[in-house]
Formats: structure tokens, sequence, C-alpha cells
């Protein structure tokens, strides 16, 4: 997937944010016992395992998930709660973005019955993010860096692979040209010597 040289730059910039100083987070909340609150009694973020423990979700009141694993939940979790499969790969050629539109609605209609949801992929770091960056861009009329920093804080391994996070970048553009999210100048500054080569975790690289 082909990036142009300001989306590296932008793309080094949503990077960056991983390593910026934070207040630590209690062990209870960083999300590995329970699922990340990411908005107060609504919107969870976590892994397969919150997914399937049916004691957790109920002790929480979460009535819906969207899963996107690669494989469906267990029956019992299909027949008690309402739940979302979309069937994806972590992969940076995976086309995550031609979900955001089913997503975003699902989202959006838990929230208009105020019902709280939880959005997990296997260990709760790339694709859930994805998606609930894309609400939260969608919804909340953040920026794309907004929304990122915004997500760390409250969940610090949260990090799409490289190309999902490019296919955020242009899903951010396409919101602003719907006026969606309000364009403003004042984003985080970082160096502009960007290689033509911008390499990001997990040995993942985006060639321009």
């Amino acid at each position: 997937m082909e990036a142009t040289e300001e989306e590296l730059i932008y793309l080094k910039e949503l990077v960056s944010l991983r390593t910026k100083q934070r207040v630590p987070i209690p062990i209870k909340e960083q999300g590995y016992i329970s699922p990340t609150m990411v908005i107060d009694n609504f919107l969870y973020h976590g892994d397969l395992n919150h997914g399937r423990d049916k004691k957790l979700l109920k002790e929480l009141d979460i009535r819906h998930i969207i899963n996107l694993c690669d494989y469906e939940l267990e029956k019992d979790i299909l027949d008690q709660f309402n739940v979302l499969w979309i069937d994806t790969d972590d992969d940076i050629s995976t086309n995550i973005n031609q979900y955001f539109q089913k997503t975003n609605q699902f989202l959006g209609s838990c929230k208009e019955k105020d019902e709280k949801v939880l959005v997990h992929c296997q260990m709760g770091i790339s694709r859930s993010s994805s998606i609930v960056l894309a609400y939260l861009m969608k919804y909340h009329h953040d920026s794309l860096a907004q929304a990122y920093d915004y997500l760390i804080e409250r969940r610090r391994y949260a990090a799409p692979n490289a190309g999902f996070f490019l296919q955020l970048i242009r899903y951010e553009k396409t919101l602003k040209k719907m006026k969606e999210i309000v364009d403003n100048e004042q984003n985080l500054v970082v160096s502009p010597n960007v290689t033509d080569k911008l390499v990001v975790d997990n040995n993942i690289s985006l060639d321009k």
C-alpha cells in the first residue's frame, strides 16, 4: 500500500504518540483483567478473552459485541449477546476501511439505546483499535491524532498496524471533506525529516 510523503509524516507523528510521557494507569485499569472503558458507561475496548467471558460481560452490563477476530465467538455468547462479527485479519494489506460505516452505525445504534458495547479482536491492539478510532473520528468529530492520543491515554498498547493507520488517515480526510471533523492546524509537530521508507513496530514498513 503506497503512501504519500504527507501521509508518512502524519504516520510518524501518530506513532510518536506512543512514547509521549503519560500518567501511569492503575493496574486494574490497564485492560488485562477487564476491558478498557473508552467512553464512560458505553464503549469498552478489549481482547478475545473479554469477548468470551460471559460472567465479566454480564457484570459490566455489556449487551453488544463487535468481534474482529477471524473466527466466531462461542454459541452461548451468540445466544445471549448482540454480536456483530467482522471476519478480518490483522495484516497491513487488509481493507479495514470497508467496515467503518457498518461498525460506526452499530456503535451509534448502541449509543442511542444507551447500551454498553465491547469492541475486541484477538489481542485488543490493532483491529479493534482501528474500529474505535474510526468511531471517535466520526461521532466525536476528533482528528485522528486527537482520537489516538485520547485512546492511548486509556489503553496504552492500542496500536493499529501501518496499513490500518494509513486507511484511518485517509478516512480522516474523507470526514474532513464532509465537514464532520473540524480541520485545525494545531496538530502535533514532528520533524519534517522523513525518509522514503517509514518503519513502524513489528518490522512493518510502508514504501512511498
